[in-house]
């Protein structure tokens, strides 16, 4: 199935990259310009509704199409009801081509398989259900160019046969959807309710381009993750305790133990100082031995009241008592 979707796709770009004897670029327009030359050839030998042998690239592709050929006078008296396969158009009375023509050529193009969605674009949120259907008009008397359908009366009605109620369709939630083609992929123009059949009911101009879409369903956001256990949670605020109360008495330890340590310095580096302010004792030399010995005089000389030997400490002499 994929490889023959896949060839069916290779065929319709082949077409739209070489059609016109080698344009360079082709559209929606020049696929149907191919469909209405092989319609009008037919049309030389009858005026009934018949199936229109498209070029084997465009067949491949998933192209059909049917047409048929009616005066102006028997449209606007009696319509044109055709049913092909997969498809059935009711054309009512007082209908009148515009511009006019004496004869036209009606040409009904299915385009199946991957051909409708490489050359329509569905709205937002939709999905084509249905091959989609292609109603078009040309006057058979004249130059063979296009006109447009016009329903003065009852509105014209397309009834897709491919899709039913019985297949899962629900033509309730559906929506009829017309396209508008400016070069490219043609896009959706107007979306309106479905009537049952299931079938699309056109007031006005009849021709275009017409399909079935449905809306798609986007799939539920996932759930949001559950939150962990309360048991979990705390073991983890357990854990989370623990770290930081040995983070904050190792903190407090290291805190501590640098405060000892910088008073201590202080401490040393303060007697330091003062050692270095301080003023420094002389040596001197006594029976062989070196004692310390002041500069100045440390003790005044003074007098001995209880008949002891007057004595002085100077600087530069010994004082000893041999009373």
């Amino acid at each position: 199935m994929a490889i023959a979707s896949s060839s069916s796709s290779l065929l319709l770009l082949m077409f739209l990259a070489f059609l016109d004897h080698g344009a360079a670029v082709a559209n929606l327009s020049s696929i149907e310009a191919a469909v209405r030359d092989r319609a009008f050839q037919l049309f030389r030998r009858t005026s009934e509704i018949v199936a229109v042998d498209v070029p084997a690239v465009l067949a491949g592709a998933g192209v059909e199409a049917s047409a048929t050929r009616v005066r102006s006078s028997a449209l606007w008296a009696d319509g044109v009801n055709a049913t092909v396969p997969g498809l059935a158009v009711a054309v009512p009375p007082r209908v009148v081509p515009a511009p006019f023509a004496r004869r036209v050529a009606i040409v009904f193009v299915r385009f199946l398989g991957d051909a409708s969605s490489w050359l329509f674009d569905a709205p937002p949120g939709y999905a084509l259900a249905a091959p989609v259907v292609a109603l078009l008009a040309f006057d058979a008397s004249g130059p063979n160019g296009g006109v447009a359908l016009r329903a003065l009366g009852a509105p014209v009605r397309v009834e897709f046969r491919d899709i039913s109620p019985a297949s899962g369709f629900n033509a309730t939630a559906a929506r009829c959807l017309t396209f508008s083609s400016g070069g490219g992929k043609a896009v959706a123009a107007h979306a309106v309710a479905m009537e049952p059949g299931p079938s699309c009911v056109v007031s006005g101009t009849a021709t275009g381009h017409y399909g079935v879409a449905v809306r798609v369903e986007t799939p539920p956001p996932p759930p949001p993750p559950r939150p962990p256990p309360v048991r979990e949670r705390w073991w983890v605020w357990k854990v989370g305790a623990t770290a930081g109360g040995v983070a904050a008495a190792s903190f407090l330890a290291v805190t501590v133990v640098g405060a000892v340590r910088w008073r201590r310095r202080r401490r040393r580096e303060e007697m330091e100082r003062r050692a270095m302010c301080g003023e420094e004792l002389g040596r001197m030399a006594v029976r062989g031995s070196r004692m310390p010995s002041a500069k100045m005089v440390r003790t005044r000389p003074e007098l001995n009241t209880h008949g002891q030997k007057l004595h002085a400490c100077t600087s530069t002499t010994y004082c000893s008592n041999f009373g």
